[in-house]
């Protein structure tokens, strides 16, 4: 048996970065069974935090942020991550991955969403994210996206943290696997969770599906479970 204390905040966001950083590097500094630690950072910010808490720890660290598909998104603006934030990571070792797309929005079948289809694979986000909230949903998938670049090596324990809208409120470790695999019938190969090192209690859920990477935009409202708040997307 393995005792392992857990964070779980009161309410997702920004405000439990530290904290969160604070699980992963405490449980690595305890078992250091990790073949890399992921890292969800659209701009770089919360990456450069990691990476200063994980010093003296011997790990890789991978930052991803957005594919090329992301300049449809009128929010945001390329280069994602500042040019001298990126080569802050860079010099330090950090693997920033910016060209791999998202087995989870950048498809085709995500294209039809537009005419009103909602595909498989959004009931699998969807499940990802009744269980854990976008900060859950994102850790796996930015895990997803590493594997398939060959960033990090499949079917192996890593840990990846990620947030709901900015910062991080979440840690997991998972077990690596290819986005063709997640289901795969050979259970060495499945993509499996395995520990919970920090999640929010409270969850932040959307009235309509995001836009994913292509024209496709819907305009959302953010809905916090039990506060009715609606805030926009992330």
């Amino acid at each position: 048996m393995i005792e392992r204390r857990v964070r779980y905040f009161e309410q997702p966001g920004k405000r439990n970065t530290a904290q969160t950083i604070e699980a992963v590097r405490a449980y690595l500094a305890e078992c250091g069974e990790a073949a890399a630690l992921v890292i969800a950072s659209i701009s770089g910010e919360t990456a450069v935090k990691v990476k200063d808490a994980m010093k003296g720890l011997q790990i890789p660290l991978v930052c991803v942020t957005g594919a090329p598909s992301w300049q449809n998104l009128p929010e945001y603006h390329l280069p994602l991550i500042p040019l001298e934030r990126r080569a802050e990571l860079e010099e330090a070792g950090v693997v920033v991955v910016d060209c791999v797309p998202s087995s989870l929005s950048d498809t085709i079948e995500f294209s039809y969403a537009r005419y009103g289809f909602r595909s498989p694979t959004w009931l699998f986000v969807e499940a990802l994210l009744a269980m854990g909230g976008y900060g859950l949903k994102t850790a796996v998938e930015c895990v997803l996206v590493a594997t398939d670049g060959g960033f990090i090596p499949p079917f192996k324990d890593v840990v990846s943290v990620a947030g709901t809208d900015k910062g991080a409120d979440t840690a997991i470790v998972v077990r690596s696997t290819f986005s063709s695999t997640v289901f795969s019938s050979d259970p060495k190969k499945r993509l499996v969770l395995k520990e919970l090192l920090a999640v929010p209690r409270e969850k932040i859920f959307y009235s309509t599906v995001g836009p994913g990477a292509g024209e496709w935009q819907i305009e959302e409202a953010r809905k916090q479970v039990g506060s009715g708040e609606a805030n926009g997307r992330p």
